[in-house]
């Protein structure tokens, strides 16, 4: 897949003006402020509890939220019209995710079953969305016959898990995500034909990420305020909006996650993909960083961190730079390029992974603030080398 600066010729059939450089809208602004808002829910729920099980338990239910966003993202950047009809729907929309941010506090507990009944409300709207596509556009019928039957099947899959018992209910849910996720993934030669706007969708998940750096950075100064000015919330704070800073430099400029991308053959929809599934780790990464540190910020200066909180700051730090990596690969020919170029230019970059991750070791031997203040250093030295330019004959974009 290559990166297309200049491209602004729309690849959907929806536009009055098909050579018209499309932008988000404000409408599209606010539906994502709506989905980062149940985001936030999420991450209060793991500063809680900040341990592995509760973030393990925080997976599914992130995913989740975050795969509803991009279903009707990425019926938007094909589809989408700012008029009334599109505009009423996507309201509609942000009143179910509303109640939906509201059942996901306890989503695995009391709240499941108003949780199942609101995604199931909001994959449906979708599917009536591709509906009447399909009926209005001959040239869109197969791609939406093809996501309303297999979104229809998910929904109605989480619409009786509602009325199931746990521990079924999750049985239920897990085989509705499968099927949510293999109806993309069986549709490659129909997204061939009908792509997403090659700058509209990556400026749209570019603004979603930085929203939710952006969530981050509040709760680390939101913390600071809570405990109280004085020299160890201050660094702490400080190594906090630094790792913050890095990780804002590693996608937009290093991975150039937001760039606009094309999709002309098989091998495009492949990378397109590996850079669109790279966002959901990135992102669960940002939320398990920030609550760490909000715990760093609580820790007296001279107490390490429990074992089990940092190593899983340690671990949410290493998935997002490893997601940053993906998101970095989805731009080059892999199948030519890529032992090679891993081998001669981004191994430093999986040698700092590695530390991160690593760095763990130390939880027990060092107060918490050093531990930030490695990472910290780790994720500098990562910019560091994200300086060099890409040799041209190492592979080409």
């Amino acid at each position: 897949m290559k990166f297309r600066k200049d491209l602004i010729i729309s690849s959907g059939p929806y536009l009055n003006d098909d050579k018209a450089e499309r932008h988000a809208n404000w409408t599209e602004l606010l539906f994502d402020l709506i989905f980062v808002a149940a985001v936030s829910q999420l991450a209060l729920n793991l500063s809680y509890s900040y341990d592995f099980l509760s973030f393990i338990l925080l997976i599914p239910i992130f995913f989740v939220i975050w795969w509803g966003w991009v279903g009707h993202t990425f019926y938007l950047s094909r589809f989408g019209t700012d008029d009334f009809f599109n505009r009423f729907l996507t309201m509609i929309q942000m009143i179910v995710v509303a109640f939906l941010t509201i059942n996901a506090k306890n989503a695995l507990g009391t709240g499941g079953s108003g949780f199942a009944i609101c995604y199931a409300i909001l994959r449906f709207i979708l599917v009536f969305e591709y509906l009447i596509v399909g009926r209005n556009n001959p040239q869109a019928k197969s791609l939406s016959i093809h996501y309303s039957i297999g979104f229809s099947i998910a929904a109605l899959i989480w619409l009786i898990s509602a009325f199931i018992p746990a521990p079924w209910r999750f049985v239920l849910w897990g085989v509705a995500i499968i099927i949510d996720l293999l109806t993309p993934l069986t549709a490659r030669n129909l997204q061939l034909e009908l792509p997403p706007h090659p700058t509209h969708l990556p400026e749209r998940f570019g603004l979603f990420t930085i929203i939710l750096i952006g969530e981050a950075i509040i709760s680390i100064v939101f913390a600071i305020s809570n405990a109280g000015l004085n020299l160890y919330t201050d660094i702490v704070g400080l190594l906090g909006l630094i790792i913050a800073f890095t990780i804002w430099w590693g996608y937009f400029e290093e991975a150039k996650g937001a760039e606009g991308r094309v999709q002309e053959s098989e091998e495009d929809v492949k990378n397109y993909q590996l850079w669109m599934y790279s966002h959901f780790p990135l992102l669960l990464g940002i939320v398990g960083v920030a609550a760490g540190i909000k715990h760093l910020i609580f820790l007296n200066s001279n107490l390490p961190l429990p074992r089990n909180e940092v190593w899983l700051l340690c671990f949410s730090l290493g998935i997002a730079l490893i997601s940053l990596s993906g998101i970095f690969l989805s731009s080059f020919d892999l199948k030519t390029c890529l032992s090679k170029f891993l081998v001669k230019f981004r191994a430093p970059y999986y040698l700092i992974i590695i530390l991160v991750i690593c760095t763990g070791f130390l939880g027990t031997l060092v107060a918490g603030w050093v531990v930030l203040a490695i990472l910290t250093l780790l994720c500098i030295i990562k910019i560091i080398f994200s300086l060099r330019e890409i040799p041209e004959q190492v592979c080409k974009i």
